[in-house]
């Protein structure tokens, strides 16, 4: 099986498999009482090790040292008529901005039970809501920069360097990492959201290599693994309790990177290994040696 097939399949496949995993660890690896995680867990031990085998898996069938890496996004992401392509992609825009729509509509409520709380701590409100008010600022600006990415790929043509369309999305996973950390730091038990903090930091990963390309900077494997990785936790926590905003977000990281998965190995299958490249420079000059010595 092709990787373009594969390795998406085993992303998706194995979040589906972390998240019931994760749904039986909430269930049976927690005190009811305490909510305190119960040490060496069969839940727990087993997911690990899956989440653990999934990553080994992703590196070495992202490693592929006969190929070089594709010049420019549109050279390794780009799938150019593919309406299948295009249509998941369109699909992951839409999931960030409902996602980034009902983080705004959610913030007065936000605000109204951060003025309650400021008046014992007696702090500024408007820092209790900053972080999700970037977040839901930067989804929205990212949904017509995704938009303008899923048009470039589709149409092809000339390569823009240094897109600014393709940071957007990056930018907001770093906001949404923040905001993540801020609700969750004072839990002081580390699996309650272990997994949404590593989903998030796999896509910014993701993210920042992908645009790389754009920058003269592309490096498949790091895009590679980090992107299936980011499916694949994504999916586990969409077992955690989340609100519906989150897992719009989630949704679209789970779009979004599954079709750059497989565009980028689509794209590096169609490549020529190195050796077939260098037996072609090989086989240039020697026509003109014939030449040279028939003269």
């Amino acid at each position: 099986m092709r990787k373009e097939i594969l390795l998406p399949a085993l992303a998706v496949g194995g979040g589906a498999a972390g998240f019931f995993l994760r749904r039986w660890e909430l269930n049976t690896a927690f005190e009811a009482d305490t909510g305190l995680h119960i040490p060496g867990a069969p839940a727990s031990v087993v997911l690990i090790c899956i989440l653990v085998a999934l990553a080994v898996a992703f590196a070495l069938l992202s490693l592929d040292r006969r190929r070089a890496a594709p010049g420019g996004y549109t050279g390794a992401f780009g799938a150019v008529g593919n309406t299948v392509w295009a249509v998941v992609m369109t699909a992951g825009a839409l999931l960030l901005l409902c996602g980034a729509v009902l983080d705004l509509l959610g913030l007065p409520e936000v605000y109204a039970e951060a003025v309650i709380d400021a008046q014992v701590t007696h702090t500024n409100p408007f820092f209790a809501i900053l972080a999700r008010l970037l977040l839901g600022a930067l989804a929205l600006l990212s949904f017509p920069a995704v938009l303008l990415t899923v048009k470039r790929g589709y149409r092809g043509g000339d390569e823009e360097r240094y897109s600014g369309a393709l940071l957007f999305p990056a930018y907001t996973c770093c906001v949404w990492l923040i905001e993540a950390y801020q609700l969750r730091a004072s839990d002081p038990v580390v699996l309650d959201y272990i997994y949404e903090l590593l989903a998030i930091m796999a896509a910014m990963l993701a993210l920042y290599f992908i645009a790389g390309f754009s920058f003269g900077k592309g490096k498949s494997v790091p895009a590679s693994v980090f992107s299936a990785l980011a499916v694949a936790l994504s999916l586990t926590t969409m077992a955690d309790d989340h609100p519906i905003y989150v897992r719009l977000l989630y949704g679209f990281v789970i779009l979004y990177l599954t079709a750059h998965l497989a565009a980028l190995h689509h794209n590096l299958h169609l490549r020529p290994t190195r050796a077939e490249g260098n037996a072609d420079q090989d086989l240039g000059p020697k026509p003109e040696s014939e030449e040279t010595s028939h003269e």
